[in-house]
């Protein structure tokens, strides 16, 4: 008894040092591989915002807890083999039959219809990014007319949803609230809920499985919308027969793109999402100017040549997929302007993120000039874009995940 009780002792201290052993390495690894990223989650006012209740009326316990937070988030998602170590988990956990994993500080859910999705399990009020967008609209010309198009992710009808799940999940909630106090204050109104359960497409043709954005389809039949309420909103006449997907080609390139979710339980749990491209059958010539990264592209000819980035459609790293693919037109670049000058004499800055930027460069089939501008990385204010592009319409197209990281001063 005596022996198998000092067994056991020596098992649990092996056990406990290997615990801190290894402990120890992830922390270095972590500070020696994150060590600018972990400055930034304690020092980025923008990020900060993200954690801090009322930020233009916070405290200093209130900020020293935000900057808690913060890096608690941080080092949830970016811990030094993170993504072995999230593999092995999901492995785990899938081989005990669950539908719902923790995953990098979230609940990721497997959809009905296989798709990945991080559940919205918190109901955060929305009257601070509707008072953002209001702001930003009352920042305007008076005489510029201005569309909100919200762009929704992950689930978009409820039968998505296991059994008994959707109870967990607050994204519609949130976003009916958004748009509640923004139509309450007048504000014209684009909705991709509506418009792509209007489209007759089923939610696999326009959503990805691997990750929280939009298919290509459902940003083509976004921009259409944007240019039909354009039209009626400006009066310019704004062809939306043109983003019609009959008057389009378009090809497949199969199990390209693993997405962020996807990346989370690795390419052997999760099959990588097709990527589907979309180019006008008719003729056309457009001009994209686009600066990104501190770099300059300046590009003309056809749509599927200058409007294309086709250098993200192809395998990396001797892998039969890649994890930049829905770059394909534009995701995160500081400003990409297009000019078509066969289309409708129509101006339309675009406010876009990472879910709207790929309706920038469909809007230019319909308007002469469109100027597509993330205002999380522009060096310019909203009033030096108003000023330099003079745009008959300001169009903000932002999804939920955007509006909730309030990563953003719009005036």
């Amino acid at each position: 008894m005596k022996r198998r009780g000092s067994l056991q002792l020596y098992l649990d201290v092996v056990l406990a040092a290997l615990f801190i052993a290894a402990l120890f390495c992830l922390g270095i690894g972590t500070l020696i591989s994150e060590g600018d990223g972990l400055r930034g989650a304690l020092a980025s006012r923008q990020r900060l915002r993200t954690f801090l209740d009322d930020p233009d009326d916070a405290g200093v316990w209130d900020r020293f807890a935000a900057r808690i937070h913060s890096l608690d988030d941080y080092l949830a998602k970016h811990l030094f083999l993170d993504d072995e170590l999230g593999h092995l988990n999901a492995r785990f956990q899938y081989a005990l039959g669950k539908r719902m994993l923790q995953s990098g500080g979230e609940l990721m859910l497997t959809l009905e219809g296989g798709q990945l999705y991080d559940l919205q399990d918190k109901r955060i009020p929305m009257k601070s990014a509707a008072r953002e967008v209001l702001r930003l609209r009352a920042s305007l010309p008076a005489d510029t007319p201005f569309l909100f198009a919200y762009a929704h992710p992950g689930v978009y009808e409820r039968a998505q949803f296991p059994p008994g799940y959707e109870t967990l999940d607050y994204s519609n909630e949130m976003a009916d609230e958004l748009l509640d106090l923004l139509s309450a204050a007048g504000v014209p109104l684009l909705d991709s809920r509506a418009v792509l359960r209007a489209s007759g497409l089923s939610s696999e043709q326009y959503l990805l499985r691997t990750d929280s954005h939009w298919a290509t389809r459902a940003a083509l039949e976004m921009a259409r919308a944007a240019a039909q309420s354009a039209a009626r909103l400006t009066g310019a006449e704004l062809r939306s027969d043109l983003l019609d997907v009959r008057n389009f080609d378009s090809y497949t390139y199969p199990a390209l793109f693993l997405g962020a979710y996807g990346q989370r339980v690795g390419a052997a749990l999760a099959m990588p999402d097709d990527i589907t491209i979309y180019w006008p059958r008719y003729r056309t010539n457009i001009r994209r100017r686009t600066e990104y990264l501190g770099e300059y592209t300046d590009v003309e000819g056809e749509f599927r040549d200058s409007v294309i980035r086709w250098r993200y459609l192809r395998a990396l790293d001797g892998q039969s997929w890649n994890t930049v693919a829905y770059f394909d037109y534009g995701l995160t670049e500081d400003c990409d302007l297009y000019e078509n000058h066969s289309a409708a004499d129509c101006t339309i800055l675009l406010l876009k993120d990472s879910f709207s930027a790929a309706m920038g460069g469909f809007l230019s089939l319909a308007a002469d000039r469109v100027c597509a501008v993330d205002l999380r990385r522009s060096d310019r204010s909203l009033r030096e874009w108003i000023d330099a592009v003079r745009p008959d319409i300001v169009i903000a197209a932002f999804s939920l995940p955007y509006l909730l990281n309030e990563a953003y001063d719009f005036p």
